[in-house]
């Protein structure tokens, strides 16, 4: 019990505006406690109010002014474009699941216009039934587009709910949910826990947009990822679950396959391909010459698309001049001093920056390791592409896309509008390119360093790349408007980079599925990935050493069948602003049983006073394993 010492007094009480919370919301953060082994509080936060307001205070107006809706809005042209039809059964089996208030997952593969015809019909038959829509996205641009197009066909009815938006913004579109004047709501992951009153309005649809994107899945405690709490939240409530992609997740994608009796698929809105996919092809760097940048197939292709005045992009995941430095005499390269990775480097400032913690330090006229001044960059990002690129073609006009120029929405905005009114010629980008409005279509499409994300130690590091790859594609004019399609790689065997090539779906998702079953992973097994962090590394080897021994015991009664152990190890970036880092890594088939467990011991070592210094860390269903 608290001392009277610790109590404060009330200021005042909350007027009765209708700011309780909803009991299906509580329930919903409940669920989410126990799946994501998180503090029931740390979930409480997700649906509580943004500030309290005071009797004496008024509500302000809301404004976006300077914020990220107003900075990444475009020409309302996007709303005006002609619509394309849905296929008549696909919305009758969402009619009829409407009508009967009947927790059913729809998986709509499809491209994107066609999955926006989807999503607005799918909106006008769940208003119709008198049930409320909720939209959720992976980013904050793609939101305010989104929003923009639902505002225009039900102006009353519609809010936007995102971090971007001020506290007062943000306080307002909550109080219009509450209050069911707000019944369609678009917003990022945070929107899931929209406090839609369920005395007054039903929630009747679901959508998720770009289900497979890593963004809706949450960095800090809770990690809840929005696509698994929408499904929690519409079986609870008895609405339609619709999840919307170009490519579906390998999980989302097994899911259906195997589940047809509960999940109906929507699959490929279109009965037949409108147009013919750009001409792909690749080129084996392993055949041309030491440290080429642009083959001759791709400055081929760049040349055609200029003479022919149809825009040029070249998609490249890594910014700087170069990955790293490395010293011709000892092989050692700058590494930085908070975290385990080499520093990147950017020539035209003439510094080393680390992408984790962002030190940068003045670039060394010599090693650190060994005093030689044989540093040499390796590799290119985006700035070196960008030299290269203004080398070959001096009368272009060339634009970058990346953190490094881009660092507020405002800024991406101004270069996007550039390339969309074709006052660049070539727009050389990082992933920032897919994020957003669409761009106009291009004659060509480079793709410089195709492989570059299948090295990364991830067993997800395929399926992400190809997605990527997909996406960079779709960046250019079909084949019978020109367009053309150029991938350097190392690795021209490998399934991902053949599977994008010869515009083979299956062929993809059949060997990594393969391989995924093979290895145990995700979708044949759960993972929880359990993370021990702190600035001692003898108590964090320790600390981990004690919860992975712990667990192992606890587990020794199931087969390896049911639960696995794997570790412990030093994290693949083993320290972290400062922090070092090790990993445990739990396989399972089944969530449950294996949370349990984990759980529990990690409830043990929390009663442990010697390891307040150290930091646990729990990921269920982890999308990064770096």
């Amino acid at each position: 019990m608290p001392t009277g010492s610790s109590l404060r007094d009330i200021a005042e009480l909350l007027d009765d505006d209708g700011t309780e919370l909803d009991e299906s919301l509580l329930w919903l953060t409940r669920l989410v406690s126990e799946y994501y082994l998180a503090p029931w509080g740390q979930c409480l936060r997700l649906i509580l109010p943004e500030q309290p307001r005071s009797r004496r205070q008024q509500p302000r107006r809301p404004t976006t002014r300077g914020s990220v809706v107003e900075a990444g809005s475009t020409d309302e042209d996007v709303v005006s474009r002609p619509l394309p039809s849905i296929p008549t059964a696909w919305r009758d089996s969402l009619r009829t699941a409407l009508d009967r208030k009947q927790s059913v997952t729809f998986l709509l593969q499809a491209s994107a216009p066609h999955r926006t015809a989807c999503l607005l019909h799918a909106t006008e038959d769940a208003l119709a039934r008198q049930r409320a829509t909720l939209i959720i996205v992976p980013e904050i641009t793609l939101a305010a587009a989104i929003a923009r197009l639902v505002r225009v066909r039900w102006p009353e009815r519609a809010v936007l709910l995102h971090s971007g938006l001020s506290p007062a913004a943000r306080d307002e579109a909550r109080r219009r949910v509450r209050a069911g004047t707000a019944d369609v709501v678009v917003g990022t992951r945070s929107a899931v826990f929209a406090p839609f009153p369920s005395n007054k309005i039903s929630l009747g649809l679901i959508w998720v947009e770009q289900e497979e994107d890593p963004s809706l899945k949450e960095e800090k405690e809770p990690r809840y990822h929005a696509r698994d709490v929408a499904r929690m939240r519409a079986n609870q409530e008895g609405a339609v679950l619709l999840l919307g992609s170009t490519h579906p997740s390998l999980e989302t994608r097994q899911a259906v396959e195997l589940d047809r009796r509960l999940t109906l698929q929507a699959s490929n809105a279109s009965a037949a391909p409108l147009t013919k996919p750009p001409t792909i092809e690749a080129v084996d760097l392993r055949l041309t010459p030491y440290r080429t940048l642009l083959s001759e197939p791709m400055i081929a292709g760049i040349k055609h698309a200029l003479d022919a005045g149809t825009g040029v992009i070249l998609f490249l995941n890594r910014k700087g001049f170069a990955p790293l430095l490395l010293c011709r005499d000892c092989g050692a390269s700058p590494q930085c001093p908070r975290c385990s990775v080499a520093l990147t480097f950017y020539r035209r400032a003439g510094r080393l920056s680390c992408h984790y913690c962002g030190d940068s330090s003045p670039l060394p006229d010599t090693c650190p390791t060994c005093l030689a001044p044989r540093l040499e960059p390796v590799g290119f990002g985006t700035e070196r592409l960008e030299e290269e690129v203004r080398r070959l073609f001096p009368g272009a006009r060339i634009g970058r896309l990346d953190r490094d120029l881009a660092r507020t929405p405002a800024q991406a905005h101004v270069i996007r509008r550039q390339m969309a009114a074709r006052d660049l010629d070539i727009l050389i980008g990082t992933q920032m390119l897919f994020q957003g409005p669409p761009l106009p279509p291009v004659g060509f499409v480079g793709l410089p360093h195709a492989d570059a994300g299948l090295h990364v130690p991830d067993f997800r590091s395929a399926e992400r790349t190809y997605q990527t790859l997909l996406d960079a594609v779709g960046l250019a004019l079909p084949d019978d408007g020109g367009g053309k399609v150029v991938l350097q790689t190392y690795m021209p065997t490998h399934h991902a980079i053949v599977s994008v090539v010869q515009q083979n779906e299956t062929l993809f998702y059949e060997q990594e599925l393969a391989f995924r079953q093979a290895l145990g992973y995700p979708p044949f097994t759960h993972l929880i990935s359990l993370h021990v962090s702190g600035k001692s590394a003898r108590l964090v080897q320790g600390a981990a050493g004690k919860w992975a021994s712990r667990l192992k015991a606890a587990t020794a009664s199931l087969s390896p069948d049911e639960v696995t152990i794997m570790g412990p190890i030093p994290s693949p970036v083993a320290q972290l602003r400062g922090r070092h880092r090790w990993q445990i890594l739990v396989k399972s088939e089944k969530t449950e049983g294996a949370g349990q467990i984990v759980r529990r011991t990690l409830e043990e070592l929390d009663k442990k006073k010697g390891q307040r210094s150290v930091k646990f860390d729990v990921d269920v269903d982890p999308l990064e394993m770096v």
